[in-house]
C-alpha cells in the first residue's frame, strides 16, 4: 500500500515537471509545418504569376512592335498608290501648266478655267483623302520651289513647305519616305509626314515620263492614329501604357502623350539610364524587360523594344503595384489561412501552457519588483519542481542585492558627479577653441550645437543657427561644395574641404578650411564640422603668387624689350626718310600708316606686360580658351624664334567658353611653356592643342607637349611641391602656383613624361556656367 502511494506521488510529480510540460507544448507546435507548406505554396504561385505578368508585357511589346511596323508599311503603300494615281498625275500636270501660265496660284484661281479646274481637282483630292485611313491632309508640292500647289486644307495652298529638299533627298537615296514625328505648322498638330514623287504625265496619251514635277504628301495626326494603336491592349488596367520614344543623346524624347500626363509629346524627355539599359536604341539587339522608376517616380515593370527602320523605341509598362496585384491576392489568402491555423493552435497551447506560465509569471513579477528597487520583495512558490528551485535561488539573490545596494548607490552618485564635471570641462574646451566648431545632424545637415567662435564667424546667435543647415552659412557659389562634403562624410565617415568661404550676417566673407567627421552616440549619429580661419594663409599664398608672377615678368623682360626694339627701329628709319623728302606727301602718308601700326604693336606689348604683372586676384568671367593661348604665346614668341623651336598649334574652333580669370590662366600656360623651352635648349618641337578634356569629358583642356629632356619618374610626383626645382636658378614656385590657380578655378593640371622623349601637361578647365532648359 505504501509502495503504491509512492508510485502515485512520483507519477504526479513527473507531470508537474517543466520538462514534461515543455514536451507537451512542442508536440502541439504544428504551426511550423503549416507555415512551411503555406510558404511553399505561396512561392510556387508567386513564381507562376510573375512569369505570367512578364510573358504578358513581353507579348504586348512584341505585338505593338509588329503592329507599328505593319502600320508604317501600310502608309508607305498608301503613298505609293497615291503618287502613281494616273488621274491625279494628269490633273496635277495640267494644274502646274495653268499655274505657270498665270504665274501665281491666286491669279489662276481667279480665272474661269483655273477656278473650274482647281475646284474639280480639290474635290477629287478630297475623295482620295476619304479613302485613306488616318489621313489628316493630302498636299502636292511644286518640286521646283516647295510651294503647296493643291491641298485638302485650303488655308495651306500657296505656302512653302521648306522640307521639300529633305523629301527629295530621302527619295533619291531610297530611304523610308516619311518624316519622323514632329509638330506640323500646317495641321497645327503633332504628327508625321509620308511622301512620294509625282511624275509628269501626258494628258492625251496618259504616258508617264521620268520627269518629277511634284511631291505628294500625306500628313498623319499621331494622336488619332499611332497613339490609339499602341495604347490599345488587353488587361491594361488603370496604369498600363505604351510609350513611343526617340533617342536624343543620353535622353529619351517622348513622341506620344502619356496616359497620366497630358501634353508630353515632343516636350518631355527623361534620362535613358533611368528606364532602360544605356545601350538601348544604340545596340539593335538590346531588348528585354526590367523594373524601373518611370517619369512619375513610380516603380513600374516595363518591356522595351527597338524598331530600327523607324529609329523608335517602344516601351510597354505597368505599375508593379497593379501588375503584381494577383500575387498580393494570393499572399493575402495564404496569410489568412496561416493566421487562422495559428490562432486555433495558439488557443490550444494557451490552455495547456497556463499551468507552466503561471509560476513563471510570479518569477517575472518578482524580477520587475527587484528592477524597480523593491529589494525586500520575495517570491512565494512552494512547488518542488524546477520553478520552485528557481524561486528559492531568486530569493537568495534578492537578499544579496539588498545588502550590496547601499554601497553601490553611493558609488553611482560619485561617478555621476565625475562624468558631469568631465562634460563641463569638454564643453568649456570646445567654447575656448580658436576654430569654429559646429555639431550637425548627420541625416538632415541641421546645426544642433556650436561654440562661441562659430557665433563670431557667422554673426548669428545660437538660436538663429539652430534653424539653419550647415551649407546656409556659406555663399551661394560654395553651397554645392558644402553639400557634396556632407554627402561624402555620410558615406566615408570623414572628409576635408579647403578654401571655402564662410559668410557673416553682414556679408563679410572669411576663407576657411573644413575638417569634419562622424561621431556616434549610441544609435544617434552627428557630424563635428570644424571651420578653421585661413585668412593669413591666403594672404601669404597671394604674396607667393605675386612674387612668382614678378619673377616671370623679369624673365620675360628681355623678350619684351626685343619685341619693342624692332618697331622702334622701324619708326626711327621712317622719321629719317620723311626728313629727307618732306614734300613727298604720298610716301609720307604711307610711312605714317606704318608708324601707326608699329606704335599699336608697342602699345599691345606694354599692356600685356602690365596686365601680367599686376597683383594677383581672381576676376571670374567667360573667356575663349583659344584666345588666352594666343595671348600667352605672344609673351614667349621671341624665345621660340631664338631657340629655333618648331611650334605646332592645333586649336579646336568650336569649344565652349571657360569660366575663369584670363590673366591667371595665362600665367599657368606661360609657366608651362617657359619650362618646356628651358628643356629644349638645342631646339625641338612644341605642340599646343585645345579640345575636350581626356580625364573629364565635360571640361575642356589645353595640352602642351615638348620634345625636351623629360622628367624622371621618381620626381614626377614632386614637381608641384613648393620650392621643388631641377633648375640651378629656379625658385620652385612656378608649378606650385600654377596648381594653386587651377584649384581656385575648380580645374586640374596633370603631367606625363618620359626621359629623353619629352613632357606633356594637361590643363583642364570647367566650361562657362549655362542655364539648363527642361
Amino acid at each position: 500500500m505504501v509502495k503504491e502511494s509512492s508510485r502515485i506521488k512520483g507519477f504526479v510529480g513527473f507531470f508537474k515537471s517543466i520538462k514534461v510540460k515543455l514536451i507537451c507544448y512542442f508536440i502541439l507546435m504544428t504551426t511550423i509545418p503549416i507555415l512551411i507548406v503555406s510558404s511553399t505554396a505561396y512561392n510556387s504561385g508567386k513564381r507562376a504569376l510573375n512569369e505570367s505578368v512578364v510573358e504578358k508585357l513581353t507579348s504586348i511589346a512584341d505585338l505593338k512592335k509588329t503592329q507599328l511596323s505593319t502600320w508604317l508599311q501600310e502608309r508607305i503603300v498608301d503613298i505609293g498608290v497615291l503618287s502613281t494615281n494616273k488621274s491625279l498625275e494628269i490633273s496635277f500636270s495640267n494644274l502646274l501648266y495653268l499655274r505657270k501660265a498665270f504665274h501665281t496660284i491666286g491669279r489662276m484661281k481667279e480665272s474661269e478655267i483655273g477656278k473650274v479646274y482647281y475646284k474639280r481637282l480639290s474635290e477629287y483630292l478630297g475623295e482620295l483623302k476619304g479613302k485613306f485611313i488616318y489621313c489628316d491632309e493630302i498636299s502636292i508640292l511644286d518640286v521646283e520651289n516647295g510651294e503647296i500647289a493643291i491641298s485638302t486644307n485650303e488655308s495651306n495652298i500657296g505656302l512653302v513647305d521648306f522640307d521639300y529638299k529633305y523629301y527629295l533627298s530621302v527619295l533619291e537615296n531610297q530611304g523610308i519616305p516619311f518624316k519622323d514625328i514632329h509638330y506640323s505648322d500646317y495641321t497645327k498638330q503633332i504628327g508625321m509626314t509620308i511622301f512620294g514623287t509625282m511624275k509628269r504625265t501626258d494628258p492625251i496619251t496618259m504616258e508617264e515620263t521620268e520627269v518629277i514635277n511634284g511631291i505628294v504628301l500625306i500628313r498623319v495626326n499621331t494622336k488619332d492614329s499611332i497613339e490609339q494603336l499602341i495604347q490599345d491592349w488587353p488587361n491594361r488596367g488603370e496604369t498600363g501604357e505604351t510609350l513611343l520614344v526617340r533617342r536624343e543623346g543620353d535622353k529619351l524624347m517622348f513622341l506620344n502623350n502619356t496616359r497620366h500626363l497630358s501634353g508630353t509629346a515632343l516636350k518631355m524627355s527623361i534620362a535613358a539610364k533611368l528606364l532602360v539599359p544605356e545601350s538601348f536604341m544604340l545596340d539593335a539587339m538590346e531588348e528585354g524587360i526590367t523594373e524601373a522608376f518611370d517619369y512619375r517616380g513610380v516603380d513600374v515593370l516595363l518591356a522595351f523594344r527597338y524598331i530600327p527602320q523607324l529609329k523608335w523605341g517602344l516601351i510597354v509598362k505597368q505599375d508593379t503595384s497593379e501588375a503584381f496585384m494577383p500575387i498580393r491576392g494570393l499572399k493575402n489568402q495564404v496569410i489568412t489561412l496561416a493566421i487562422v491555423s495559428v490562432v486555433i493552435i495558439v488557443i490550444i497551447v494557451f490552455i495547456l501552457a497556463h499551468g507552466i506560465t503561471h509560476p513563471i509569471l510570479q518569477l517575472v513579477q518578482g524580477a520587475n519588483a527587484i528592477g524597480k528597487g523593491i529589494l525586500g520583495h520575495r517570491i512565494l512558490i512552494k512547488s518542488r519542481d524546477e520553478v520552485g528551485i528557481l524561486a528559492s535561488e531568486f530569493n537568495r539573490m534578492a537578499e544579496k542585492l539588498e545588502e550590496s545596494y547601499a554601497g553601490l548607490e553611493q558609488k553611482i552618485r560619485q561617478r555621476t558627479a565625475q562624468l558631469r564635471e568631465s562634460e563641463e570641462k569638454y564643453r568649456e574646451s570646445i567654447n575656448l577653441a580658436n576654430d569654429a566648431i559646429f555639431t550637425i545632424d548627420a541625416d538632415s545637415a541641421s546645426i544642433v550645437d556650436l561654440n562661441k567662435k562659430a557665433e563670431g564667424i557667422t554673426g548669428y546667435s545660437r538660436h538663429e543657427l539652430s534653424k539653419k543647415k550647415i551649407w546656409e552659412i556659406v555663399p551661394e557659389y560654395d553651397r554645392d561644395r558644402a553639400k557634396q562634403l556632407w554627402m561624402t562624410i555620410n558615406k566615408t565617415g570623414s572628409g576635408m574641404l579647403d578654401n571655402i568661404d564662410c559668410q557673416h550676417i553682414d556679408g563679410r566673407l572669411t576663407p576657411t578650411s573644413i575638417s569634419a567627421s562622424v561621431i556616434e552616440h549610441g544609435k544617434k549619429k552627428t557630424i563635428q564640422w570644424i571651420c578653421r580661419d585661413i585668412t593669413e594663409r591666403k594672404r601669404m599664398e597671394l604674396q607667393l603668387i605675386q612674387a612668382e608672377r614678378l619673377a616671370a615678368v623679369g624673365e620675360l623682360a628681355a623678350g619684351v624689350a626685343h619685341e619693342v626694339n624692332n618697331p622702334l627701329g622701324g619708326l626711327q628709319n621712317f622719321v629719317k626718310m620723311m626728313k629727307k623728302e618732306p614734300g613727298n606727301t604720298s610716301q609720307n602718308l604711307e610711312f605714317l600708316e606704318l608708324m601707326s601700326e608699329g606704335l599699336k604693336r608697342i602699345e599691345v606689348i606694354i599692356k600685356q606686360l602690365m596686365a601680367f604683372s599686376r597683383p594677383y586676384s581672381t576676376h571670374m568671367s567667360n573667356h575663349s580658351l583659344n584666345e588666352i593661348v594666343e595671348s600667352s604665346l605672344r609673351f614667349v614668341d621671341h624665345r621660340i624664334k631664338e631657340q629655333s623651336i618648331r611650334l605646332e598649334k592645333v586649336l579646336s574652333p568650336e569649344l565652349p567658353e571657360i569660366y575663369g580669370d584670363a590673366d591667371n590662366i595665362s600665367q599657368v600656360i606661360i609657366n608651362i611653356i617657359v619650362n618646356a623651352l628651358d628643356s629644349m635648349s638645342n631646339g625641338g618641337n612644341l605642340i599646343i592643342k585645345t579640345g575636350y578634356c581626356d580625364h573629364q569629358p565635360s571640361n575642356i583642356q589645353v595640352t602642351i607637349t615638348d620634345s625636351g629632356t623629360g622628367v624622371r619618374e621618381e620626381i614626377l610626383n614632386k614637381i608641384f611641391n613648393p620650392f621643388f626645382t631641377t633648375k640651378e636658378m629656379g625658385s620652385g614656385l612656378g608649378l606650385a602656383i600654377s596648381k594653386r590657380i587651377m584649384d581656385d578655378h575648380n580645374g586640374n593640371i596633370l603631367v606625363e613624361s618620359k626621359v629623353g622623349e619629352g613632357t606633356t601637361f594637361f590643363v583642364c578647365l570647367p566650361v562657362r556656367k549655362m542655364a539648363v532648359l527642361t
